[in-house]
This record gives C-alpha cells, sequence and structure tokens, in this order.
C-alpha cells in the first residue's frame, strides 16, 4: 500500500472525521482506517486521538494520528506528547 500525505486548505484545523483523514492521505482505504482507529482507542497512549461523541460520529486529531503513524512505523514517538 503506497500512502501519501496530501496537503489540505484546511490546514489549520485539529480534529476531523474520516473523510478528512482519507482526503489527506492519498491511497490509505476505509477499511484500514477503521483498524487503526480500533488500534488507537485500545492503546492508552493513542486513546486522546479520537473522540466519540455518538455511536455514529467519529472525530480525528490530526497531529495525533501522525504521530500514531510514525509509532507504527518507528516503534516510539518522535516527540513526547505532553499528557493533560
Amino acid at each position: 500500500m503506497k500512502i501519501r500525505y496530501v496537503v489540505v486548505d484546511d490546514g489549520k484545523a485539529e480534529w476531523g472525521n474520516k473523510k478528512a483523514i482519507l482526503r489527506r492521505y492519498e491511497g490509505l482505504n476505509i477499511y484500514t482506517l477503521n483498524r487503526w482507529l480500533r488500534e488507537m482507542r485500545d492503546h492508552k497512549q493513542w486513546r486522546d486521538g479520537v473522540v466519540n461523541p455518538t455511536h455514529k460520529l467519529v472525530f480525528i486529531n490530526f497531529k495525533i494520528f501522525q504521530e500514531f503513524l510514525y509509532w507504527k512505523q518507528h516503534g516510539y514517538v518522535r516527540y513526547a506528547r505532553k499528557r493533560p
């Protein structure tokens, strides 16, 4: 799978839905995204990056998602995240 990051017009947004993530990362399909979001929810370190206000609505933090991808590739966090 070849995934390419695409810069979008609303680059100042911190949160987005699944469509926004799929638009930013060309080549990423919905099935892989759903698996990764489930993995983020199950992992204590990445749990804050996915919010489900209802059972059908999901918001993903773009910065935390990018850090998660880096962690998946390298097995560690490039920048230490400050916990609130």
